[in-house]
């Protein structure tokens, strides 16, 4: 889940924020698709995508706010926007989870969850969804080290490598241990994001456009191999439709490297939406599952659904407005 403000050419790249909403909402419509059946499971069932298009996301816009930042203000910059609205929700889950059925966790799987480490120490997530901000804090600090040593405009150099990398790992598992610092599986689309930005700066790179091309073959194929990890009969059927909405994925950042997405003006609405697709990316899942089977014996789920859906956002909008915004004022030195 990209975790980022679009704050650098708000009207050039504003369509994401709205977008990055959608993809929090197709998340959410994943997840709470297990309460029921027919129509709406086979239109659900592909909203785990939406994590793909944040990992993309984050590619884009991390590469922009890395490319004249020192490595204090990115690191700062990045774990204010990470830490406290996580914080946060994590606290809201627990109280929630504890309340609802009297589940809680060791101090040490909490501390460990809210430090987003506990994978190098083997504690399970709290909520399932966390993985992907260990995707994403594993992307963070791989760029922070490249900004400390000078070389994160270097891209000619890092990008090829780590594009090679990934594509090895594709085909041997190789190197075992890139797990560690970069998830291999998903580096594809967080190279397609960093190519895309790379390319809405320098339209006539052919290098780039060469990795980015590479990066929609393989990201297309490894949104086909995933579909069974995440769809419960993933028929060929559904292969090919991940498939077909990854590189629609794909398209759409080329086309806003090219340009093609720009606004001269938006709507404020607008950044509200991305503002609070963190928050409710981290929220709906244990927390709002968690409220739906606690009142579902008493109120029908085509209702109870809709309303902790809405509960949950209004959550998430909350978090933002007392948590986030405060501390996105804040500034070194």
């Amino acid at each position: 889940m990209t975790v980022i403000n679009v704050t650098l050419e708000k009207t050039r790249f504003a369509i994401l924020d709205p977008l990055r909403f959608v993809a929090a909402v197709l998340v959410l419509l994943y997840h709470y698709s297990v309460y029921f059946s027919g129509g709406f499971i086979s239109f659900a069932k592909f909203g785990y995508l939406g994590v793909v298009f944040f990992f993309m996301l984050s590619g884009f816009v991390i590469s922009s706010s890395a490319t004249n930042a020192t490595p204090l203000k990115f690191a700062f910059a990045r774990a204010k926007r990470l830490y406290p609205a996580f914080v946060a929700c994590l606290a809201i889950t627990l109280s929630v989870a504890y309340i609802c059925n009297g589940q809680y966790w060791p101090w040490k799987n909490i501390f460990l969850n809210g430090l987003i480490i506990n994978d190098y120490f083997g504690v399970a997530n709290i909520d399932g969804v966390y993985w992907t901000l260990q995707a994403e804090l594993k992307f963070y600090a791989c760029v922070f080290v490249l900004i400390a040593c000078g070389q994160f405009n270097q891209h000619k150099f890092w990008l090829p490598i780590w594009l090679a990398a990934a594509g090895v790992h594709f085909f041997t598992k190789q190197p075992f241990f890139m797990g560690w610092f970069i998830n291999p599986a998903y580096s594809f689309f967080f190279i397609g994001g960093v190519c895309a930005l790379l390319m809405s700066k320098d339209r006539g790179n052919r290098a780039i456009k060469l990795y980015f091309l590479v990066s929609v073959i393989f990201g297309v194929t490894t949104a086909g191999e995933q579909v069974k990890q995440f769809v419960h009969v993933g028929s060929l059927f559904d292969i090919w439709i991940a498939r077909i909405i990854v590189l629609v994925f794909y398209f759409f950042f080329y086309a806003l490297s090219q340009g093609r997405c720009s606004f001269q003006r938006v709507p404020k609405w607008w950044l509200y939406l991305g503002a609070i697709s963190y928050p409710l990316y981290l929220l709906h899942n244990l927390c709002g599952k968690t409220l739906i089977d606690y009142f579902q014996d008493d109120v029908s789920l085509s209702i109870l659904v809709p309303v902790i859906s809405l509960v949950v956002i209004l959550i998430a909008l909350a978090v933002h407005i007392i948590i986030e915004k405060p501390i996105a004022k804040l500034k070194l030195g």
